[in-house]
């Protein structure tokens, strides 16, 4: 069998800096439409960033998948340790209302830099609930968040 080709950055720009992720679940089944499922992923998502300090400037859990922009600088864990343990603790979760894989191998990212870049990030990660016809508006989608836009923008 082909060895898979990788595709990660260097190990060490995961230390540091802005960073747009993107985790879908396996085969796009649309898990989170159980709300006890969603409503246990993001408290996942909030207790490791209050454990391991990296500042998330906004998330949104969609059916499929995730979308979240995430600053490392503070944290004891590397971007690619924090994507882990999320998809690791969340898919336990996810085990107490049904079985299986949870997540997609991997994830997705890209990094962010200037103000514009994460601004823009923030709207689309907002608009996701809305452009899906989720949600009116995107302050009303109940699995999105700013824990800590205030804090960047101030």
């Amino acid at each position: 069998m082909p060895r898979r080709k990788n595709i990660r950055l260097r190990s060490e720009l995961y230390n540091s800096g802005t960073h747009f992720v993107t985790i879908t679940t396996k085969d796009r089944i649309r898990s989170f439409e159980n709300g006890d499922v969603a409503r246990s992923t993001i408290r996942v998502l909030i207790d490791l960033r209050d454990k391991h300090k990296f500042q998330l400037f906004s998330y949104c859990l969609m059916p499929d998948h995730f979308h979240a922009l995430i600053r490392v600088a503070d944290s004891d864990l590397d971007l690619s340790a924090i994507c882990g343990r999320f998809k690791s603790l969340s898919t336990r979760e996810f085990w107490l209302f049904g079985e299986g894989k949870l997540w997609h191998r991997g994830f997705y990212e890209r990094i962010v830099s200037g103000e514009d870049a994460i601004y823009d990030c923030v709207k689309y990660i907002r608009q996701n609930p809305v452009k899906a016809g989720l949600a009116d508006r995107w302050d009303k989608w109940p699995y999105y968040g700013e824990p800590d836009l205030e804090e960047w923008i101030t």
